[in-house]
């Protein structure tokens, strides 16, 4: 697919055109400079055109690792993208660091436009002249917080797309892998690992990883989608910080995007109550949970230690059901693809559509073997079972007195659909609705 850079040095508005492009709140936008770190992606279209589009950390010198780790994912975006969008501050005029990005491009030999920002109104258009100094014969100024001439922006860009290139949407007809788990446990060194590149920042800072990320991935003729988020710590702490608190959010969104969930923990640390809630959150959201012990390399005694984890899976994790376990470490690579086994799998189960007539003899051997409760001076009566969707799998049932099938029967009757049709691994959701209800009862999800 065409894909389009935007390149710049620091804080000059290129998340924030990101997402103006995009249409949504993808990239998170802040005043202090070096907000964005990795490489994010997102497939947009206009005037029928489809094309992908990827903001980048800002260009800098500095020496720290951080930022020496971010040079590397912004020069992968100059050998990657088929045309840029070099965006600059209007407010502040020809910085350094900006012809220093042109002449990168120039070297590049791929087609550019350079875009000057921050210019919110016409009393601000003088300010973009300067910039003629950077040897261009073509530039748009624009104000990528208000939309102004962003349309201009995209009707150029469109020019430059070959009508022969690629529209298929890259995210049809892939399963999407997001990796979860706590800051610094190896989230986004495994996704490198299996992509057998730096495609994500990685430092031994926690909460390197701030967005979303998607990365594209084919293995075994199965495509997927692979999400990295950021390392989820204790809420009250996260939202302390309002950068951490953004990330957050974007983990919530990549949740609820999500088909399967990958959580990562620290062999050498265990179970522990974050992780537990974590997994938690993934399953309540109706996505099913590989459990991944990374960094098992470290572990002397992995006997012991598997027993441990299995102990500990059993008693804080009853809510899973049959759970994928698997040892990996992302140093030796061992186990890594294991995960892949295990998605596939359970992206079947996930899929899976029972049909009517099979539910309903379902529900008559239940009623068979055990009767439903009566509740006051009347027993709950049931009538019908349907499957109404797959990912996850949900299922309504109609009862003539829904508020009296109490939780023990409504676990024993997913019980049951699970010793015939399995569903392991996968979180079941159940309605209970008296004939004629509307759609918005509780759910019971196990």
């Amino acid at each position: 697919m065409f894909t389009i850079g935007i390149i710049g040095r620091p804080n000059v508005g290129k998340s924030t055109l990101f997402n103006r492009l995009a249409g949504k709140k993808i990239a998170i936008v802040d005043d202090m400079p070096g907000v964005t770190r990795d490489r994010i992606e997102y497939v947009t279209d206009w005037a029928g055109h489809r094309f992908a589009i990827v903001d980048t950390a800002g260009f800098d010198l500095k020496e720290e690792l951080l930022k020496k780790e971010m040079q590397n994912q912004f020069r992968h975006t100059l050998n990657e993208a088929d045309f840029f969008i070099l965006m600059t501050d209007g407010t502040e005029g020809v910085h350094p660091l900006d012809e220093i990005v042109i002449d990168l491009l120039r070297q590049t030999g791929k087609p550019y436009q350079l875009v000057v920002n921050k210019i919110d109104n016409d009393s601000k258009e003088n300010l973009m002249y300067d910039f003629y100094r950077m040897g261009v014969d073509s530039i748009i100024s624009i104000s990528a917080s208000h939309g102004r001439n962003v349309d201009a922006l995209l009707d150029e860009i469109v020019t430059h797309i070959p009508e022969d290139h690629d529209k298929t949407d890259p995210y049809e007809g892939r399963i999407k892998l997001i990796v979860t788990g706590r800051p610094n446990v190896g989230k986004s060194s495994m996704i490198n690992k299996w992509l057998g590149q730096d495609r994500l920042i990685v430092t031994p800072i926690p909460g390197t990883t701030r967005d979303a990320v998607d990365t594209f991935f084919e293995y075994q003729d199965t495509k997927y989608v692979l999400i990295d988020t950021a390392g989820i710590r204790k809420k009250k702490i996260m939202f302390k910080d309002k950068i951490e608190k953004y990330g957050y959010h974007r983990w919530e969104d990549a949740v609820e995007r999500a088909d399967i969930a990958v959580c990562v923990i620290d062999s050498d640390e265990g179970l522990t109550e974050r992780d537990v809630k974590v997994i938690a959150d993934n399953w309540e959201a109706g996505r099913p949970v590989i459990l991944v012990a990374n960094k098992w390399d470290l572990i002397e005694n992995k006997d012991e230690k598997a027993k441990e984890f299995y102990k500990d899976i059993d008693y804080k994790l009853q809510f899973l059901n049959n759970p994928s376990i698997i040892y990996t470490s992302t140093i030796t690579g061992k186990n890594i693809f294991k995960v892949f086994d295990a998605a596939k799998a359970l992206y079947d189960e996930y899929s899976k559509r029972i049909p009517t007539h099979q539910l309903q003899a379902i529900l008559e051997e239940a009623v068979m073997r055990h009767q439903p409760p009566v509740v006051g001076n009347r027993r709950v009566k049931f009538y019908f079972i349907t499957q109404v969707s797959t990912r996850p799998p949900e299922f309504v049932i109609f009862v003539n007195y829904p508020d009296g099938v109490h939780f023990s029967y409504q676990r024993f009757i997913v019980n049951i659909i699970r010793s015939h049709y399995k569903f392991d691994g996968v979180p079941i959701r159940i309605h209970f609705r008296k004939r004629g209800e509307s759609n918005n009862t509780p759910i019971a999800e196990y």
